[in-house]
């Protein structure tokens, strides 16, 4: 792991653990809105995403909505050699935090990655240029995005969003699509 990266990771975690949780509320309102009527949403039936932890974007909207809409939601099981599946989350999925202290499935149906059609994925930071993010350091979506064929989604608030990465792009970092920002263009 690079250390400048390691650096900026730390950065990051510091300035969503300090926003302001009214604003946060509020950005991720607008992100959700903007989420919802996309073509990308509209048009998928199987969608990715992470169970949130406390920093990140609240997922549970997501999951709520896709629900409504009949969709299909699967979340991310780690596995051991840095991979990860997705797994249907349903009212039977039975959930546990896993070593990263995220739940995940525990019982789940396994889908296989060409039927998931739009993947929100995760991360730390993410950069305009290039639409590179940056990961919480264990390289799981981008092994998992090396060979994925669907849409890729990143929602972020406004200290997620830079105009440069402010960390180094390795030639393994897969970009993302598209970046919903919460910031009022």
């Amino acid at each position: 792991m690079q250390p400048e990266k390691k650096k900026q990771r730390t950065v990051q975690l510091g300035r969503l653990q300090s926003l302001d949780k009214a604003k946060k509320k509020q950005e991720s309102a607008r992100l959700y809105n903007h989420r919802f009527s996309s073509s990308e949403w509209e048009n998928s039936s199987v969608i990715a995403t992470t169970m949130s932890g406390g920093i990140e974007v609240d997922t549970t909207p997501v999951i709520k909505q896709a629900t409504l809409e009949s969709k299909t939601i699967v979340i991310p099981k780690t596995l051991p050699n840095w991979q990860m599946e997705f797994q249907i989350l349903d009212f039977q999925t039975q959930l546990v935090k896993s070593k990263f202290d995220v739940l995940e499935p525990e019982n789940g149906i396994t889908v296989s990655k060409d039927s998931i059609d739009l993947i929100l994925v995760p991360g730390l930071g993410f950069a305009d240029a290039g639409n590179f993010r940056l990961g919480f350091g264990g390289g799981y979506y981008d092994r998992f995005l090396d060979d994925y064929s669907g849409k890729t989604i990143s929602l972020v608030l406004s200290v997620q969003h830079f105009e440069q990465p402010g960390w180094p792009v390795e030639s393994h970092d897969i970009p993302i699509q598209t970046l919903i920002k919460s910031e009022v263009n």
